[in-house]
């Protein structure tokens, strides 16, 4: 009877000692995990403040360079050409600029792409859609805004805010070859920069 007590005396101790390092390596592991995220995050910061601060100065020549450094690459759905007057007829342009992006779709200098828009946050707002020296204006809704573009291969095209964005700013999202993509929200003052690739 007395070495029955003595092995479970003694295994108490050496769990609770098991348990103890396993609890300090945790604590350290987190510690670690936390410390590395902390950091991409300050270091991620940091390249998003200096990328941004240049465009929020509003120098003329800087902003159009930091513009076609942060464009957004989508790719949207190509209009074959024989449809080519037939999506034009009911893009909005008018009779003069459609027959100036037909005759540039016919020596194919130009494609046509449908660029579905629409609101992303639920507040709304007008834009203005520039491609080249074509310019639409539109109301954001739930239900996408199909524009019809005329590019090249791949195009710049640039949303511009026209209502007041206040503070929630204007969220819009297009609609590209892979699903809805929502894009970053626009406050007074700002553009967003998109390369369009025709697919």
């Amino acid at each position: 009877m007395n070495d029955l007590p003595d092995p479970v005396y003694k295994a108490q101790p050496e769990k609770e000692e098991k348990s103890s390092h396993f609890r300090t390596i945790l604590v350290a592991l987190a510690t670690c995990t936390l410390l590395a995220g902390a950091g991409v995050h300050f270091i991620g910061s940091n390249n998003n403040t200096s990328s941004h601060t240049p465009s929020a100065a509003g120098a003329g020549d800087n902003q159009g360079a930091d513009a076609s450094q942060q464009r957004m690459g989508i790719q949207l759905s190509l209009i074959a050409p024989e449809k080519a007057a037939e999506a034009l007829a009911s893009s909005g342009y008018s009779e003069k600029e459609q027959a100036d992006i037909l005759a540039g779709v016919k020596r194919r200098d130009l494609r046509l792409v449908a660029m579905p828009i629409f609101d992303a946050t639920g507040t709304g707002g007008t834009v203005n859609v520039v491609c080249g020296t074509m310019h639409r204006t539109v109301a954001l809704q739930t239900t996408p805004t199909v524009l019809i573009l005329p590019i090249s291969v791949a195009g710049n095209v640039d949303i511009l805010p026209v209502s007041d964005p206040g503070i929630v700013g204007i969220g819009s999202g297009v609609i590209t070859m892979f699903g809805p993509q929502v894009l970053p929200v626009m406050h007074q003052g700002d553009s967003l920069g998109l390369t369009v690739i025709a697919q």
